[in-house]
């Protein structure tokens, strides 16, 4: 086994990667025009604000946004190397540190609360999020109910059809031919990364040359959401899958 293990570091792994971002090519783009949109902003106001005080509320999201971008590309990556149960964790931590740093920077009372370090739930910054997007509830409760907390429903380890017998899959080998199995995790990273850039354009919109996922409102200093045709057809292939999720919970696994 030791042996084989070896072989998946030094070989298998790098073909299989490469087997799955070149089968999701378009994809691959959309997640790193995203992560980049969330970056950007974040290292302008990181360059304009080098003195900023702990406690403000702008550096305290920038702190937990740019946590957050390293953690949603770790969840892709993660996909593309073919792990199953393994991404949706790293998102649901990545989604829950973004609706809190926009909790903090639009709520006093919980900029209170981050401050007192002993009250702050970060569940809480979950269920206010629900002014930005409705659908960030859900897609917390899926990653939360169906990966994050052991139940029935996810005590099996990861299989993978061969000639319609299920075998076992081994680290994140996918085999040559398989590479569609992995779309449910590729989508619930673009879905997530696109909830999370809004996030980050409401909070840093400022800083930012132009915006993806947002709008100024004119005459006030506010903004609302909105999904262009660029990433129209990614968001709507995202809800297909997780709405079949809700339905048919398991055919996830």
């Amino acid at each position: 086994m030791q042996e084989t293990i070896i072989k998946y570091l030094n070989e298998l792994s790098a073909d299989s990667k490469k087997r799955l971002t070149d089968y999701f090519k378009e994809e691959v783009e959309e997640f790193s025009l995203l992560i980049s949109k969330i970056i950007n902003p974040l290292e302008n106001y990181n360059n304009k604000n080098p003195a900023a005080e702990k406690d403000d509320p702008e550096l305290i999201a920038y702190g937990l946004m740019i946590k957050g971008a390293n953690t949603l590309m770790a969840s892709f990556e993660l996909s593309l190397n073919g792990y199953f149960w393994e991404p949706p964790n790293l998102l649901r931590n990545a989604l829950e540190g973004f609706a809190s740093a926009w909790d903090i920077m639009h709520n006093p009372k919980r900029l209170e609360s981050w401050k007192d370090y002993k009250s702050f739930k970060s569940t809480v910054s979950i269920t206010n999020a629900k002014e930005i997007n409705p659908v960030i509830g859900p897609f917390y409760g899926l990653l939360s109910n169906f990966y994050m907390h052991t139940s029935q429903l996810n005590a099996s380890p990861s299989f993978v059809l061969v000639e319609d017998k299920p075998e076992l899959q081994f680290f994140g080998l996918i085999r040559n031919g398989k590479e569609n199995i992995r779309q449910s995790e590729i989508y619930l990273c673009l879905i997530i990364t696109f909830m999370c850039l809004q996030m980050t354009e409401l909070c840093f919109y400022q800083y930012s040359i132009e915006h993806e996922t947002i709008e100024k409102i004119p005459g006030k200093l506010s903004a609302k959401t909105k999904v262009t045709v660029r990433h129209q057809r990614f968001v709507d292939k995202a809800m297909e899958l997780f709405q079949d999720m809700i339905d048919n919970p398991s055919n996830i696994f």
